[in-house]
C-alpha cells in the first residue's frame, strides 16, 4: 500500500511490504526520501551517503547532531533491508514518477538540509550512539552498585534551582550549598556509602555544569576534590567488582566534557596496581574501538589519550611505540607526555623511538619534528656513554 497524500512527518507510513515469510517490513517516509537520495544522488552507494553526513560531524553544534541522528537512521534501514533480502528500489517501486519528483524535492530538504522539526525526528534519530553512551556514562552503572547512586541523586539536584543560571559571583554560594551537603552525609558514612554519595555528585554536576558561570573555577576545584577523593577510596571495601568501578568510571571520565578531571587523571592512573593497570588498559582499548566504530571520533581520542596517560605514568614501556604509531601527530601533548617518560627514565632510544613511530602528516606535525629536534639535542649533549650514536633517524 503506498500512501501520496503530501504528508510532511517523515514517521508516517509510507508503504507496507510482505516479505517472502509473510512477515511486513513497514516503511515510512523518511525510508522512502533516504532510498530516492541513495539511488539519485549517491549511485545507490551506502557509504557515499554516510560519508556525506560523516563530514557534518566534525563540529559540535545542531548540525553535527542532525548528521548523527541521519547516520544512525542510515545505518538502521541499511540493516534492515540486508535482513529483509530487500533493495531500497523495492521501496520504490509502483510510485508514479510525478509522486517520485515530489519527494525528491522533499527528501532534498528534509534529509539533506534537515528541514524538520524537533518532533518529526525518527527513534533512530532521537536515539543515537552518542546520546546512549553519555547517558550510560552519567547513570548507566548504576544499578549494579551494592547501593545505588539515585540515594543521593535527588538531594544534589535539588540544590540546583530549576531553570537558573548561576553567575560567576553566585558560584560561590553554590559551591558551599554543594560542600556543605557532602560534610553534612559523608560524615557517618561507610565506604559503600562513600562511593555512592561521590559517584553521585560527580554525574550531577556534570548535568548541571551548562547551568553555572565556572569563570572563578570553584565548583570545578570542588569537582576535582571529590574524584580524588572517590578514586582514592580503599577498593577492597567497596563491593563492587573492579570491573564494574573501573568501566564506569573510565566512561565518565571518557564523556566529562568540562576538563574537571584533567589535571587529577595522572595521579589517578599512577596510584593503579598492576593487575589494576591491566584492567584498565583492557577497558580503554574497547572504548577507543567501540566508540571509532560509532563515529564517535571525539571521545574515542580521549580514550586513546588515557592508554596513552596510563602506559607513561604505569611505565609499560613496551606498549610506548605501538601506541605512539596509532596517535600520530592530530595531538600533540600525548606524544609528549610518553616522550617525556621514556627520558626521565633513561630509555633515550625510546624516547626517540616514540616521535619516530608518530611523525606523519597532522595537525601538529610541524611542533611534534620541532620537539623531536631538540630532543636529539638534549641526547646529544650527554656524557658520551649516554649518547645514542648512528641510530637511523628519518
Amino acid at each position: 500500500m503506498t500512501n501520496d497524500s503530501n504528508l510532511s512527518d517523515g514517521n508516517d507510513p509510507y508503504r507496507e511490504i510482505i516479505l517472502p515469510d509473510k512477515s511486513v517490513f513497514y516503511a515510512t517516509y523518511w525510508d522512502l526520501w533516504i532510498s530516492i537520495l541513495l539511488s539519485a544522488q549517491f549511485g545507490g552507494d551506502w557509504e557515499s551517503m554516510l560519508n556525506h553526513f560523516r563530514e557534518q560531524t566534525r563540529t559540535p553544534s545542531w548540525q553535527r547532531d542532525h548528521a548523527e541522528g541521519m547516520i544512525n537512521h542510515l545505518g538502521h534501514l541499511r540493516r534492515t533491508l540486508e535482513k529483509t533480502g530487500l533493495a531500497t528500489d523495492d521501496l520504490l517501486k509502483s510510485a508514479t514518477p510525478d509522486f517520485l519528483k515530489k519527494q525528491k524535492a522533499k527528501a532534498k530538504r528534509k534529509v539533506l538540509e534537515f528541514s524538520f522539526k524537533e518532533q518529526e525526528r525518527s527513534k533512530w534519530m532521537i536515539e543515537t550512539p552518542r546520546r546512549q553512551r553519555a547517558s550510560r556514562a552519567l547513570r548507566g552503572y548504576w544499578k549494579k552498585f551494592p547501593i545505588s547512586p539515585l540515594i543521593f541523586a535527588a538531594d544534589l539536584v535539588a540544590i540546583f534551582k530549576t531553570g537558573k543560571y548561576y553567575l560567576e559571583k553566585e558560584s560561590f554560594k553554590l559551591e558551599s550549598k554543594l560542600s556543605n551537603f557532602l560534610t553534612k552525609k559523608e560524615s557517618h558514612l561507610d565506604v559503600p556509602s562513600q562511593l555512592t554519595l561521590y559517584r553521585a555528585f560527580l554525574t550531577v554536576v556534570l548535568e548541571n555544569m551548562n547551568g553555572v558561570d565556572v569563570s572563578y573555577g570553584v565548583i570545578g576545584d570542588l569537582y576535582e576534590s571529590v574524584f580524588e577523593t572517590y578514586y582514592q577510596l580503599d577498593r577492597t571495601q567497596i563491593n563492587l567488582p573492579l570491573e564494574t568501578y573501573f568501566q564506569d568510571l573510565l566512561e565518565l571520565l571518557i564523556w566529562e566534557d568540562y576538563a574537571l578531571t584533567y589535571r587529577n587523571q595522572p595521579d589517578f592512573f599512577a596510584s593503579l596496581s598492576k593487575s589494576e593497570a591491566l584492567l584498565v588498559e583492557a577497558i580503554l582499548r574497547k572504548q577507543w574501538q567501540e566508540l571509532a566504530d560509532l563515529g564517535l571520533g571525539y571521545q574515542s581520542q580521549k580514550a586513546l589519550t588515557m592508554l596513552g596517560l596510563l602506559y607513561a605514568t604505569q611505565t609499560m614501556f613496551d606498549r610506548f611505540v605501538p601506541i605512539a604509531k596509532d596517535m600520530g601527530t592530530d595531538a600533540w601533548q600525548r606524544i609528549t607526555t610518553l616522550s617525556g617518560a621514556a627520558e626521565k627514565h633513561k630509555q633515550y632510544d625510546l624516547a626517540l623511538g616514540v616521535y619516530e613511530a608518530s611523525l606523519r602528516p597532522g595537525m601538529h606535525e610541524d611542533y611534534l619534528r620541532k620537539e623531536y629536534e631538540k630532543l636529539k639535542e638534549r641526547i646529544q649533549k650527554l656524557p658520551k656513554k649516554k649518547k645514542i650514536l648512528q641510530r637511523n633517524i628519518k
